[in-house]
C-alpha cells in the first residue's frame, strides 16, 4: 500500500484511531503497568531483593539482591542490578505505546537488563568481552549477551492472544507468566552473577 494511500485511509479514521491511542496509553497502559509492577514486586519480596517497583511503566522498575549494593556508597548505587526494559523496533525507534511492545510490533520487545553504577559503558562492554567464562555459562543459562552493545539481559516473550484475553478478563497472571519466569532465571543464576559482581568491584 503506498503511503497516499495509507494517509487516505488514516485520516478517514482518524477518530478511531485517536480515541484508540487514548485508551491504549491511558486505562489499558495503568492496568498492564499495575500487573507488572504487582508481579515483580511480589517476586522481589520473596526473593528479599532490594529495588524500587513503580506501576507507572514509564517511571522506570528495578531491582538487585542487597549483596550487589555497592560498597561505602551514600548513593543507591549497584555494582549490578537488574532494569526491566522495552526494546526498540526494527527502525531503531521506541514502539508507541507499552502495549506495543509487550506484542512485539515491528521487532520491539521487553526484557531485564542486568546493569551497572560502578562502571562506564566502556569499562563494562570490555568486562562482557573479557569474562569469557561466566558470560559463557549465563549464555548457556539462556540470556542475551552483545558486548558490543554492552547488552546482557533476559528476553521476555509475551503471546499476544493471552495478553488480549488479560484485558478481556481483567486477569493477567498467565499472560505474564513469562516476566515472572525470567525473574525466576536470575535468581536461579545468583551464583555465576556474584562472579560477575567480584570481576566488577575488581575493576572499580
Amino acid at each position: 500500500m503506498s503511503e497516499t494511500s495509507v494517509g487516505k485511509l488514516i485520516v478517514r479514521h482518524i477518530e478511531e484511531l485517536e480515541a484508540a491511542l487514548r485508551f491504549v496509553r491511558g486505562s489499558m497502559s495503568q492496568s498492564l503497568g499495575n500487573a507488572v509492577a504487582d508481579l515483580i514486586d511480589d517476586r522481589r519480596r520473596a526473593l528479599d531483593w532490594d529495588g524500587e517497583v513503580n506501576r507507572d511503566l514509564n517511571e522506570g522498575i528495578w531491582f538487585a539482591p542487597s549483596e550487589w549494593r555497592t560498597a561505602n556508597d551514600d548513593e543507591e548505587n549497584y555494582d549490578l542490578y537488574v532494569e526491566f526494559e522495552e526494546t526498540d523496533c526494527l527502525d531503531g525507534e521506541e514502539a508507541e505505546t507499552w502495549i506495543g511492545a509487550f506484542c512485539g510490533f515491528a521487532g520491539a520487545g521487553i526484557r531485564l537488563r542486568l546493569k551497572t553504577n560502578a562502571l562506564g559503558q566502556r569499562e563494562w562492554k570490555t568486562l562482557l568481552r573479557t569474562e569469557t567464562e561466566v558470560i559463557d555459562q549465563l549464555v548457556e543459562g539462556g540470556f542475551l549477551c552483545d558486548p558490543k552493545k554492552g547488552e546482557l539481559a533476559a528476553l521476555i516473550s509475551i503471546e499476544k492472544d493471552k495478553l488480549a484475553e488479560a484485558f478481556a478478563d481483567e486477569e493477567f497472571d498467565e499472560a505474564l507468566q513469562p516476566v515472572g519466569w525470567a525473574i525466576d532465571r536470575i535468581a536461579k543464576h545468583q551464583a555465576t552473577f556474584d562472579q560477575l559482581v567480584s570481576a566488577i568491584r575488581m575493576k572499580r
